[in-house]
């Protein structure tokens, strides 16, 4: 379903967008986006179902502990773990991770499920993980990379597939639509080849041959970053005789070049694919110097981006790897059983969190995540809304979800909560808002005092209610206001409006076009007494366990999110009551 109001710009990490998939030396593949599939459920859960079309199946309890993110202590939710197209996982924090943890032995201990990562991670196989922002061939090693840090499976026919799909001649290609191949990325296709067992065509053997013989001791100094891919090649390929000494003379050049740069996060990674590929080489490096990260140590004890506060975990595992010694893991940092979170995902947390808690007061797991979701509430989300009014779009709508996270959580936390948040107000809501409107008056409900105010004569509210118009969330605002002031008129003029835009038994429209929104809204209102999931599905907006907000976007979508996986849960009971609201 659509937000009433677009949320602000994300708060990306930029760095050059993660120094745009950095050295291409590994799969030096940074993260330059967020990061996601459908599986079957698993069983003995709660299943949603439609019966008008049984076709695609929830799991509703599974869904909701693929969603759980925690550190141990505090813990939220993510939506959209069950999607590809818009995965709130991150391919590049959860191969990078695990490969951090791995340096420990301590791959399984981080608690990804194989299964559940596997359910999002399968499309980096095949170089088809947009939502991840990588090239398809950094895809396809992280997946590899994760798969196998936590004991899983790798698809090798389609990683032979998808790699093969990328060679032209002798070399590899960052993606299907890259104009010509690249040294990096021929690095990367080769590793992943070999470790798996897989053949290495004999024109890229012939190739890495030829691209050796053209490198000179010279250009291994002036360039080293471009030397290292062909001598990773050339090492994962296992070059014999003259190629090899020469390999080895061109390795000793470039590790006396990369000496002289700082030790910047690129410079690490060049260095230890190097050293990595020395040993096959026959390459005799001296020893790298243990201060070298000296002063370039974050807080969290690891390495980072330019300009970055916290760590970076490829960063932060080349420091490792080589030996710095001021440098220490840092520890794994909140994820689910199916990987590590995108920062977008993050800052979604709280809406996601509602909807999650709406989700689970239908199959009874609330207890399951109470605990670390109440500490996060009172020592993360609470204090970000310490803003005193008027508030704009963005606060209510944090101030609402985050109201409701706390009803669910029980009577101790809500009034915890609402003594400490900043006090309800009108101030600066324009008459004909009715966005801000619905969102004052939701995050009025309860308080005595807001109420009173909201009802009085001469409020915005009751300037608001002579306007004309008539759409879904004027009725909207009108059926919460009538609620809250216990009035009856309001309560006719809520019907009235919701009906002005009906389509149909439990169909409402949002502008000319019925939608899934819309009609949950108009149904919260109107509590019709017949099947609103039937009328849903029949008029294309549901099928089975799915929803969309319009016919079109059902053809398209992957997955269900949580919040329309509440409304389905609630709208199977009856309770038309307990519609809306879920999430903002």
């Amino acid at each position: 379903m659509s937000r009433l109001a677009p949320r602000p710009t994300s708060r990306l990490r930029t760095a050059g967008a993660r120094l745009a998939c950095w050295t291409a030396v590994l799969a030096v593949a940074a993260a330059c986006g967020p990061a996601g599939a459908g599986g079957a459920p698993a069983p003995g859960g709660t299943s949603v179902g439609s019966a008008v079309a049984p076709a695609a199946r929830v799991d509703a309890r599974e869904l909701l502990r693929d969603s759980w993110v925690t550190d141990g202590r505090r813990g939220w939710f993510v939506d959209g773990a069950a999607s590809a197209d818009r995965s709130p996982f991150s391919l590049y924090e959860t191969a990078w991770r695990l490969r951090l943890a791995a340096l420990g032995g301590g791959g399984a201990r981080t608690g990804v499920d194989p299964e559940r990562l596997r359910l999002w991670v399968s499309p980096a196989e095949r170089g088809r993980l947009d939502s991840s922002g990588l090239p398809a061939v950094a895809q396809v090693d992280l997946a590899v990379d994760a798969l196998l840090a936590v004991g899983g499976t790798v698809a090798r026919t389609d990683v032979a597939r998808t790699l093969e799909a990328l060679r032209s001649g002798g070399d590899y290609r960052t993606g299907p639509s890259a104009q010509r191949p690249d040294p990096g990325a021929t690095a990367v296709a080769v590793r992943v080849l070999t470790r798996l067992g897989l053949p290495v065509p004999e024109p890229v053997r012939q190739a890495n041959s030829h691209a050796l013989a053209r490198l000179s001791a010279r250009d291994a100094a002036a360039a080293p970053g471009e030397v290292v891919p062909v001598l990773q090649t050339a090492a994962a390929l296992g070059v014999t005789g003259a190629d090899r000494d020469h390999a080895a003379a061109l390795a000793e050049a470039a590790e006396r070049a990369l000496a002289r740069l700082a030790a910047d996060p690129v410079r690490l990674a060049w260095e230890a694919a190097l050293r990595d590929a020395a040993g096959p080489l026959g390459a005799r490096l001296p020893r790298f110097a243990a201060s070298t990260c000296d002063g370039r140590v974050l807080r969290d004890g690891g390495i980072g981006l330019p300009g970055a506060e916290q760590s970076d975990p490829q960063a932060t595992y080349w420091a490792l790897r080589l030996g710095c010694s001021a440098v220490r893991a840092p520890a794994a940092g909140a994820h689910s059983r199916a990987g590590w979170p995108t920062e977008q995902a993050r800052e979604a947390a709280l809406s996601a969190s509602a909807s999650a808690l709406a989700v689970a007061r239908r199959t009874g797991q609330t207890a399951e995540f109470a605990g670390p979701l109440a500490r996060e509430v009172r020592e993360v989300w609470l204090p970000r809304l310490d803003h005193p009014a008027p508030y704009d779009t963005a606060q209510l709508v944090d101030r609402v979800n985050l109201r409701l996270v706390t009803r669910a959580l029980g009577d101790a936390v809500y009034r915890d909560v609402d003594r400490r948040l900043p006090a309800p107000s009108l101030r600066g809501v324009r008459p004909t808002d009715d966005a801000l409107l619905l969102l004052s008056t939701l995050d009025a409900r309860g308080s005595a005092t807001a109420e009173r105010a909201l009802c009085a004569a001469g409020s915005p509210l009751r300037t608001a209610v002579a306007g004309s118009g008539t759409s879904i969330v004027r009725a909207a605002w009108l059926a919460a206001a009538a609620d809250a002031c216990h009035d009856p008129d309001l309560h006719r003029r809520a019907l009235a409006a919701a009906r002005a835009v009906r389509a149909g038994t439990a169909l409402y429209r949002s502008g000319t076009a019925v939608s899934l929104e819309a009609s949950v809204m108009g149904t919260w209102i109107d509590r019709p007494r017949t099947d609103a999931v039937t009328a849903w599905a029949n008029a294309g907006l549901c099928r089975g366990d799915r929803c969309a907000e319009t016919p079109r976007q059902l053809r398209t979508t992957d997955h269900t999110p949580l919040r329309t996986l509440a409304v389905l849960l609630t709208a199977h009971t009856g309770d038309y009551g307990g519609l809306f609201p879920v999430s903002f």
